[in-house]
């Protein structure tokens, strides 16, 4: 094959026929984003509205809210899965809510705003989980000794 044929061959050649267009990536990106900011708080409504409504009837290593003082007595684990129910819900709530508001402006932002944005939500979402996890364990280590009796000023 000559250099002619070879320029012949591809003379019509349109590599851009080949790439996506722009406003499918954007709205590719746009939809990965609103993913990754929503999970979070579903994921989190979701778990909290489980371990509140349906808890594991017993300590273990693989389902529930695991927390050492809490693992220790069935009367811990009760608690521990209750409280971080309520608490993991009502976060849940109040981040799908506001997230949702915050996916809603996704539309008119430029691709790079919008995924600042995500990130700062996401990481927003990281601390307030976090803070949560915290204020959980610090009240079931309130309530209960690490062998997982009630403390004193709880019994009566």
């Amino acid at each position: 094959m000559d250099i002619e044929a070879l320029k012949e061959l591809f003379e019509n050649f349109d590599l851009a026929a080949f790439l996506p267009k722009l406003d499918d990536v954007i709205g590719w990106i746009e939809m990965v984003l609103r993913i990754a900011v929503m999970a979070g708080p579903l994921l989190l409504l979701g778990f909290g509205l489980l371990y509140l409504l349906a808890p594991p009837k017993e300590a273990n290593y693989s389902l529930g809210y695991r927390f050492w003082w809490g693992m220790a007595s069935l009367e811990a684990w009760t608690f521990t899965q209750r409280i971080a129910g309520m608490i993991w819900s009502a976060l849940g709530a109040v981040l799908t809510i506001i997230m949702a508001l915050i996916c809603a402006g996704f539309r008119g932002m430029d691709p790079m705003d919008m995924a600042w944005t995500a990130c700062i939500c996401v990481i927003v979402e990281l601390v307030l989980v976090a803070a949560a996890c915290i204020g959980i364990n610090v009240i079931v280590m309130k309530k209960f000794d690490k062998d997982g009796y009630l403390r004193e000023e709880y019994t009566q």
